[in-house]
């Protein structure tokens, strides 16, 4: 009775450092996701949010930042920029690529 007493604590403890362990593994691995993408002038133009999450590949994007593979010109004559909000290994980043560029993440 007394072994079991002591013993029960001690697997409590090893499940909760079993867990935690997995959840920073997955953190360190967790995979690239775009929460937010604005491709136009000043923030104002088209959401391409679900277009960028597509290209994914290998949990890497590398995509040339123009009109064809934004989806079309939402500010016809203007400089424009992709402005992308994502996650990557738990961590919540920012990049804002100018036109002609090419956006590389992670």
């Amino acid at each position: 009775m007394r072994i079991s007493r002591l013993a029960l604590p001690a697997i409590a403890l090893m499940v909760v450092a079993a867990l935690f362990s997995t959840a920073l593994v997955h953190a360190q691995v967790g995979k690239l996701e775009i929460v937010k993408a604005i491709y136009g002038k000043n923030g104002k133009g088209n959401d391409v949010t679900r277009h960028l999450n597509r290209m994914i590949e290998n949990n890497a994007l590398n995509v040339k930042v123009n009109n064809d593979n934004m989806g079309g010109d939402p500010n016809v004559g203007a400089d424009k920029s992709l402005k992308v909000d994502y996650t990557y290994r738990g961590q919540t980043l920012h990049k804002v690529v100018k036109e002609g560029d090419r956006l590389k993440l992670p």
